[in-house]
């Protein structure tokens, strides 16, 4: 009974799998409406593994599709999927340490298509066609080629037009015969589409009479309906070898191409095609794939074979070739038809000689081939030639760097000198150093040695000329690589201040011409000059330098004579008697919103409400916001004063007229220099403390800004007291305005607001005389992790209370209209390691141990 039982369930659980997977199931006996590209790998592999457990090969089914219709396209893409599907388990079986399966029909074809080197066999992909969606496959949209040979099952379409009209559709039978009708049977095959029309022609000529004569009046046409199919036998060295059905019209590639090509140990230059027993064809793909002759892809006929032999003899071709890969060669081929096949050398080939490995015996031996045997060198199997690139030297090169107008390589000649070189390479700039020239020489040995010249000494004839060397470099100084690059500044109030280029002569007016002169706010005397110590002096930071201008940008007395030296600093004061209007703003509920400007220094805010008319009857008093500005301030490291004064500088030259003049567009290229090179240093601050707490609150700011986008500032909710404002001007609770301060106050609010760690955050109806606790309760209450004691409300003028405990009593803030609830979050228990544990218990127990120890 209990055996019945197994059985019953086991009948179920086969039928429930074939249930679950009807395409897969079906596709076992009927392949005719299969569709490859539709199958994932599992089902694909899924159907192989149940057709091997009912007694199918992969050569079974595949011929099994055949028989019911399945396309040759659709067998060919299941055979590549199949070997697909099985190289990738053959590369996880070769890493993973289980039990080799049983080789199937698939790991064979797998196999076969492997070669022991990963070097590309050349020709090999050509008929590959599992993920090409074209290939050689045959075209049957052109016209009826002439040299088709007719056979049992073409239709041929017979049209007569001109005087008589006619129609006849025939299709040739087994015998090779069509039947008209009124003219009986025309034997037709063997015979090619001209062959068959002048056949026809003669035998109706004899009703149409009207076809003959020297100007006939009646024509006949015939053409090829449908094509006939044809079998064909692929076999040897192919991908899936068998019997196949094509078309007629097909060639030895469609063939190759239909079977999923050549494996890796097949001949692509002896392809042999077999016809009624005897060899009609040998086809060399090369011949195709060099020069597209196609004359011996000869167009297939009923029962031909193909015949794929292993491949004979196989080089390897690297290095710098156009095309490095395995070739195959004939008995009669040399190694320049080898460097043909690989498409030549490339432009870096040392083409002079070529060095080969060829496989002697039990051993291997290296030898060289030389240019004038490349024709009559023949390869042997195995040979693996290696063509090596032009060595990375140069056998006639100097150089010159530097301060020239064209520095560069340059080729020596025998009794070159550096004077020579210069000249060749147009001669010296303006800024170049004539004190000290170097010339870098390389020794023998590779090691380098510095000769030392004196630049102004050799050009005037005062030393004598050296001449140089191969690969000897000569470096030309400018004067500005030995110092830093100079400028000056200007700040404070003037219309156009920054760094500016120092020139030699160049005076207060001059600079301050340059930053646009001053503003309006501006105090023509006191101008302090900063002025850095050319030598450290105790307690002395900088020099400092007080003038006095005229407004017209002329110095006063002894300033005239005054010059600015490098790195000055020029500050122009504010005049301490002008002032600039200040605004504040008001929004909300008053009689007349909008920008108010500030009337004196103790302008409060009291004040501004009674020049905006008061407010009116909707205003929420408890509700009254004041918005300020603040602003955070950090140091900045010398690196970024630096790059600040330099990048400045080169603004401005990009700001300037474009036609700069030679020592401008010089001292552009010496700033972006020392650009990169600052750049580079900057990297190793941003580990800085303070350069971290600086981004840090650059991020905060951006976040939070209230006011557009500022770099270091925001603004502030600062929660007032309208109320005693209005019931006590001018007192503590009155604050002075600041400009930029936006006094708030909205109408009259009747909602709170939940957020955090409750149930359902929400907005609900303000009611009066509630507690904090019953409006959490409204949102469902507190949340399994809220942390209940640290709940706080922001109240709607924006000063903040907390919940207060004393003992075991928590007191919860009141609420009032407009106030926002913020329950906060527990943070997650962590567990405690058994490590920590085991830590714990140790030191108690020493503890103990101590204290047991110790004698009272």
């Amino acid at each position: 009974m209990v055996q019945k039982i197994r059985s019953y369930f086991y009948i179920i659980g086969l039928l429930s799998l074939f249930v679950s997977q009807p395409t897969l199931s079906q596709t076992i006996l009927d392949f005719s409406t299969i569709k490859v590209d539709e199958l994932s790998d599992d089902q694909i592999q899924s159907l192989m593994q149940r057709a091997s457990s009912m007694g199918y090969s992969q050569q079974d089914i595949f011929s099994l599709a055949q028989q019911q219709g399945l396309s040759l396209t659709e067998i060919s893409k299941l055979g590549q999927r199949v070997s697909k599907i099985e190289s990738s388990r053959a590369s996880i079986a070769q890493s993973t340490p289980i039990k080799r399966p049983v080789r199937t029909y698939a790991d064979t074809v797998f196999l076969n298509n492997q070669t022991s080197s990963s070097t590309v066999i050349f020709g090999l992909s050509i008929f590959q066609n599992g993920s090409a969606k074209r290939g050689f496959e045959p075209s049957l949209n052109i016209p009826t080629p002439q040299s088709y040979i007719l056979g049992a099952g073409d239709e041929l379409f017979i049209d007569i037009y001109g005087t008589s009209e006619q129609y006849y559709q025939a299709e040739i039978n087994a015998d090779g015969n069509i039947l008209l009708e009124n003219f009986g049977p025309i034997f037709l095959s063997g015979l090619d589409i001209n062959a068959a029309q002048n056949k026809i022609k003669n035998k109706l000529s004899k009703v149409y009479t009207e076809m003959g004569g020297d100007s006939p009046s009646t024509f006949v046409s015939v053409n090829l309906g449908k094509i006939r199919s044809i079998n064909i036998t692929v076999v040897g060295e192919v991908a899936i070898p068998g019997t196949y059905t094509l078309s007629a019209f097909s060639t030895v590639f469609n063939a190759l191409y239909t079977v999923g090509g050549v494996t890796g140990n097949g001949t692509l230059r002896n392809i042999k095609v077999i016809r009624s027993g005897k060899l009609i064809t040998q086809l060399d793909v090369y011949d195709f794939l060099m020069s597209g002759d196609n004359k011996n892809n000869v167009r297939l006929q009923n029962d031909d074979v193909i015949l794929v032999e292993p491949y004979t003899n196989r080089v390897e071709i690297n290095g710098a070739v156009k095309r490095p890969a395995i070739y195959e060669l004939k008995e009669n081929e040399s190694l320049s038809d080898l460097i043909k096949y690989a498409g030549g050398f490339t432009e870096n080939a040392f083409s002079d000689q070529i060095n080969v490995v060829r496989n002697v015996g039990k051993e291997k031996v290296v030898a060289d081939v030389f240019k004038n045997q490349f024709d009559i060198f023949t390869p042997k199997p195995g040979d693996v030639y290696q063509v090596k690139r032009v060595l990375d030297r140069f056998t006639n090169r100097v150089q010159i760097k530097g301060a020239v107008f064209r520095p560069g390589q340059y080729s020596i000649s025998e009794e070159l000198t550096v004077q020579e070189l210069i000249q060749r390479a147009d001669g010296l700039k303006g800024d170049a150093n004539l004190s000290r020239a170097l010339i870098i020489r390389t020794n023998p040995d590779l090691s380098t040695e510095n000769i030392s010249i004196n630049l102004k000494d050799l050009m005037e004839g005062v030393s004598s000329d050296i001449q140089l060397q191969r690969e000897d470099v000569v470096q030309i100084f400018s004067i500005y690589d030995l110092k830093e690059e100079s400028y000056v500044e200007v700040s404070g109030e003037v219309n156009s201040g920054g760094v500016f280029r120092f020139s030699d002569r160049m005076t207060i007016e001059d600079v301050l011409v340059m930053a646009g002169g001053f503003k309006s706010s501006a105090s023509a005397s006191k101008i302090e000059i900063t002025r850095r110590f050319g030598d450290a002096k105790a307690g002395n930071v900088s020099e400092v330098f007080v003038v006095d201008v005229d407004r017209n940008l002329s110095l006063n007395g002894d300033d005239n004579a005054f010059e600015l030296q490098p790195f000055d600093h020029v500050i122009v004061r504010k005049n301490p008697d002008f002032f600039v209007q200040k605004f504040v703003a008001i929004e909300g509920e008053v009689a007349y919103p909008g920008n108010y400007a500030i009337k004196n220094q103790t302008e409060r805010i009291s004040s501004l409400l009674e020049r905006a008319g008061g407010v009116n009857q909707y205003a929420y008093i408890e509700g009254a916001t004041l918005l300020r500005k603040t602003e955070f301030h950090s140091e900045i490291t010398n690196i970024e004063q630096q790059v600040q004064a330099l990048e400045a500088l080169l603004n401005r030259y990009a700001e300037a007229d474009p036609s700069l003049s030679e020592a401008e567009l010089a001292q552009v290229a010496r700033l972006n220099q020392q650009l990169n090179e600052l750049d580079k240093q900057s990297l190793d601050i941003e580990g800085d403390p303070f350069y971290a707490k600086k981004e840090r609150l650059r991020e905060i700011v951006q976040r939070n800004a209230l006011f557009g986008d500022v770099q270091l500032g925001n603004s502030d909710a600062i929660g007032i007291n309208l109320k005693k404002i209005l019931e006590e001007p001018n007192s503590k609770y009155d604050l002075i305005l600041e400009e930029g301060d936006v006094l708030v106050l909205p109408k009259q609010q009747e909602t709170v607001r939940l957020r955090g760690r409750v149930l359902y955050p929400t907005t609900v109806v303000y009611e009066p005389n509630r507690s904090l606790k019953h409006f959490i309760n409204m949102a469902g209450g507190f949340g399994n992790r809220a942390q209940r004691k640290n709940t706080y409300v922001i109240y709607a003028n924006g000063s903040v209370a907390k919940t207060k405990k004393f003992l075991f009593f928590k007191t919860y803030p009141q609420v009032s209209p407009g106030a926002e609830i913020i329950v906060p979050t527990k943070p997650p228990k962590l567990p405690v390691a058994i490590s920590e544990v085991v830590g714990i218990t140790s030191g108690l127990a020493t503890l103990a141990l101590l204290i047991s120890q110790i004698n009272f």
